[in-house]
């Protein structure tokens, strides 16, 4: 379906007006221009939260239903490895549940497939003003919003308090405070995962940068990204502060189980591992040892991908306005803040860090600090395939089977044909 008829559906449902209306006219209404009906009706929802988030998620929803008794919500979680395939399935037989919620990089693929109810009319600016921009990069296509930010994360720098006084403000710092922790086969100053993830920070930290959105120039393969890779692969080889061995498969659970027991100084991780940091010997009822903070900088700065997840709503939804009710009772900030607390989720709303009991969680306001620094990845609709072709190379020139130069230059192939297919 074409993206114009989304525009001009949602301008007959929204206006008393002719359905010619231009999707900048659109864009500046609203729905409180449309009388309510409170006429019993059943909404579909996917969703891929993990089981604890469900708790939240339906304790949310009992709190709904009192306020919108003629509202009844069906729930579906699915899995989120299949969540995303299994969307575009139901979408292309105009099949889709009313509400979804999507991976951010699924959000621009989505939309440019003509799946997504654009959002602009129920978003005005002064409304969407109040999301982390962050967050609302990876709503946004084309000058429209598909999305509502439900959940942001980012990647920081976690220290052991005990071990690291202070923590590294440039990758200079990081590689000599780990030098003074680092004692070989016993203890280590610092761990890096082969995932490629985590190897976008150090891009952004050397003034690089993957595919610019604007112009779909392809930027992994330039010197800076070289740089960048060459710089991780000397912390194990040359100035030797990282564990020497290297298993990709387990690298994630090593890092834990070595930053939690205090073998490793510092790691790098998002919020949704912090519960589990907790549980370590290291920081077991003594959680202020965890030290969170921007990943060091380089002579680009700070870089740290920006995560999360967005509610979308199906282009071809019949139940529009009370799936938008649902969407905003659970965007309001006192729910959000529900999700944070009880989950150790990143709230997407700026009024949402400033309720009390936000401002006095430290893990939160961390992150917010580091969010305030973050970097977005390409906003493309192919935004969520680019790390299938980095991750073989990456792990190839960190075990030495290939020079960054040779690696990053497959990637770049790699990625152009990809925009071209498209």
């Amino acid at each position: 379906m074409k993206r114009v008829y989304l525009f001009l559906t949602l301008t007959l449902i929204i206006l008393f007006m002719s359905a010619c209306r231009s999707g900048s006219e659109q864009a500046s209404s609203t729905q409180e221009t449309v009388r309510r009906s409170t006429d019993p009706v059943s909404i579909s929802f996917w969703h891929t939260f993990n089981d604890e988030e469900t708790k939240t998620l339906t304790a949310l929803l009992q709190a709904f239903n009192k306020e919108y008794p003629h509202i009844s919500v069906q729930l579906q979680q699915v899995p989120f490895s299949d969540a995303l395939n299994k969307y575009k399935t139901v979408a292309q037989a105009n099949n889709a549940p009313d509400l979804f919620r999507a991976e951010i990089a699924w959000t621009t693929e989505l939309a440019s497939l003509g799946y997504l109810m654009s959002l602009d009319a129920f978003l005005p600016e002064e409304k969407a003003s109040d999301f982390l921009p962050a967050a609302l990069a990876y709503a946004r296509y084309q000058n429209h919003i598909w999305g509502v930010p439900q959940v942001t994360d980012c990647l920081a720098l976690f220290y052991n308090r005990e071990m690291v006084g202070q923590p590294p403000k440039t990758l200079e710092e990081l590689v000599e405070v780990s030098k003074m922790l680092t004692s070989p086969g016993q203890q280590y100053g610092f761990f890096y995962r082969g995932d490629p993830y985590w190897f976008t920070p150090f891009i952004w930290a050397f003034g690089g940068d993957l595919i610019d959105s604007e112009s779909l120039k392809v930027k992994i393969a330039e010197p800076e990204a070289i740089e960048a890779l060459q710089f991780l692969i000397d912390l194990r080889t040359k100035h030797q502060i990282v564990p020497p061995s290297v298993d990709f498969a387990n690298d994630y659970d090593n890092m834990m189980i070595g930053f939690k027991n205090g073998q490793y100084g510092m790691i790098i991780n998002g919020p949704w591992s912090t519960a589990d940091v907790f549980d370590g010997p290291a920081f077991k009822n003594k959680p202020e040892n965890l030290g969170i903070a921007r990943i060091p900088a380089g002579r680009g700065g700070h870089g740290s991908p920006v995560g999360g997840h967005n509610y979308v709503i199906a282009a071809n939804t019949e139940k529009l306005f009370a799936t938008w009710d649902l969407v905003d009772f659970l965007s309001r900030p006192e729910n959000q803040a529900r999700f944070a607390l009880q989950n150790n989720l990143l709230p997407t709303r700026e009024s949402t860090y400033q309720l009390p009991e936000v401002k006095a969680n430290p893990v939160i306001q961390s992150f917010k600090h580091v969010l305030d620094a973050a970097n977005t990845r390409p906003v493309i609709p192919q935004s969520g395939a680019i790390f299938i072709d980095l991750k073989p190379a990456y792990q190839a020139a960190l075990l030495g089977e290939k020079t960054p130069e040779t690696a990053l230059k497959e990637v770049e192939a790699a990625w152009q044909q990809l925009l071209a297919e498209e």
